[in-house]
């Protein structure tokens, strides 16, 4: 059960890290109380500057490791799975992702979406619900990297 955090991310108390399984988190990065990070059957790499919100749940259900790129950010509620997340991804309030599933960079998962395994979303795509069902479409820009960065610099302001 090792852990490698830097030194210069932020895990206050009551973040809960857990599992038998390595957990390395980046640079910068920032979990609030009450996020899980579980290292159930294999290893989880979580990258540089990612924002993890309360009640956010990151869990490894497979052997192979668990790779989480840098920049993203992880709202209220929302569960990820998946073994394969990009960079500058935004998961809305309670969405989901499922073993099985990739997500590339630059994309939007919004509120209580689920993405199944199997499902993969590509670079810059919003996924959404319009009530009945999910639609996905391409993103004109990007600003996912110039959002998440502005959270992580108040919160350095304030936290530090």
């Amino acid at each position: 059960m090792s852990r490698k955090i830097d030194k210069k991310a932020l895990i206050p108390p009551r973040v809960i890290l857990k599992g038998q399984f390595e957990i390395e988190i980046g640079p910068g990065t920032v979990l609030h109380p009450e996020c899980q990070v579980n290292a159930q059957k294999g290893p989880i790499k979580i990258g540089a500057h990612c924002l993890l919100e309360e009640q956010s749940i990151i869990v490894n259900m497979s052997s192979k490791p668990m790779v989480i790129g840098d920049y993203n950010y992880v709202e209220v509620g929302s569960k990820l799975k998946a073994l394969r997340i990009g960079s500058r991804n935004r998961f809305e309030p309670k969405s989901s992702v499922a073993l099985g599933a990739e997500i590339g960079d630059d994309c939007i998962i919004g509120a209580k979406v689920s993405i199944c395994g199997g499902d993969k979303v590509g670079n810059k795509t919003i996924v959404f619900s319009n009530g009945n069902s999910q639609e996905r479409r391409k993103l004109a820009s990007t600003r996912n990297l110039t959002e998440i960065k502005s959270m992580l610099e108040q919160l350095s302001k304030i936290l530090f």
